[in-house]
């Protein structure tokens, strides 16, 4: 019954993200969650009234991509679906990790994708380990609370994850009962990158050693999390849109706000920091707390993730690094 589970299950997830009688770019590695996410799609697009379009991007990395290219581009010919494919080397930004390029070359590339097949949505194949595996990167890394939350089934902008809810083994269980096939992606064996060192050492000790539903129970925690965390962010961003203002380029904030209720004021801070332009995925605890501190002295300065903090007159300036 696992495939009833799967199909069942991505039904429910797919009722409130996509809307009849639209458009939904997937976004198709060729590995196996995206190939179950594009099975699923077409399976549900005749009595949804879905046009689904496929895209992948090959960046090029590794021997063997472009078979991974030709093998999704064969797959959805089978399948009757439109397929937009590019190929785009990742080049990496200052102190930018190549996990964090790639994924930007990767957001990049399907967004242009979607406004060229004008799709609603884009669909990726996210999955119930891929949170679990977010939730402890993020915490291993001294994230807040906010961040702790997850990924969302939706958003930001068009991205859908309609496959949250689902775990990795129960989608292969579900592809090899339907004999659908899909590409092993050799760079995920790769100790190179956290993420996979995360994947193949930590969550299997939790697994076999603590409990077999430890990914799922991460995942629910952190739904829980997110409750939380949007009450306490629209009381922060209230504050912060009443103290802070943009000023030659620079955002300006009171340093009066970064006083007072810890679990309001932690909050304020790291929005103001994504405010000013920093990337909220390398802002962690000790960001958020030195800016606290900044604020709480008379002067002085400050570097942090992309950014300048200058506290004086009773103000704490951010700009952005040149």
């Amino acid at each position: 019954m696992r495939a009833d589970r799967v199909e069942l299950g991505f039904r429910k997830a797919a009722a409130s993200l996509l809307e009849d009688d639209s458009t939904v770019l997937a976004a198709v590695s060729g590995g196996a969650d995206s190939m179950a996410l594009l099975a699923l799609l077409h399976r549900l697009a005749p009595r949804r009234g879905l046009r689904v379009v496929v895209a992948h991007l090959d960046h090029a990395l590794r021997r063997g991509s472009a078979t991974d290219a030709r093998f999704v581009a064969d797959r959805a010919a089978r399948l009757g679906l439109e397929v937009v494919t590019a190929r785009r080397p990742v080049l990496r930004k200052k102190r930018e990790s190549p996990e964090e390029a790639a994924r930007r070359v990767r957001r990049a590339f399907l967004l242009e994708a979607a406004e060229e097949v004008e799709a609603a949505r884009i669909a990726t194949g996210h999955t119930l380990d891929d949170q679990a595996e977010t939730i402890l990167l993020r915490l291993a890394r001294g994230a807040g609370p906010a961040a702790l939350g997850g990924m969302l089934a939706a958003g930001p902008g068009p991205f859908v994850r309609p496959l949250l809810a689902l775990e990795r083994t129960e989608l292969r269980a579900w592809l090899r009962r339907r004999r659908l096939p899909w590409r092993e992606d050799p760079s995920n064996r790769s100790m190179a990158f956290d993420r996979n060192r995360l994947r193949h050492l930590v969550l299997p000790v939790l697994t076999r050693h603590l409990n077999r539903q430890a990914a799922r129970h991460l995942a629910d925690a952190a739904a829980r999390v997110r409750e939380d965390a949007a009450y306490l962010d629209a009381l922060a961003a209230g504050i912060l849109e009443g103290a802070a203002r943009k000023e030659d380029g620079a955002l300006v904030l009171d340093a009066g706000v970064l006083a007072g209720d810890r679990p309001v004021v932690s909050r304020v801070a790291r929005m103001a920091l994504e405010a000013a332009g920093a990337d909220p995925r390398r802002i962690s605890a000790r960001h958020v707390e030195a800016l606290q501190a900044l604020a709480g002295a008379r002067r002085g300065s400050l570097s942090l993730p992309g950014l300048t903090a200058e506290r004086e007159s009773g103000v704490v300036r951010l700009r952005l690094l040149p």
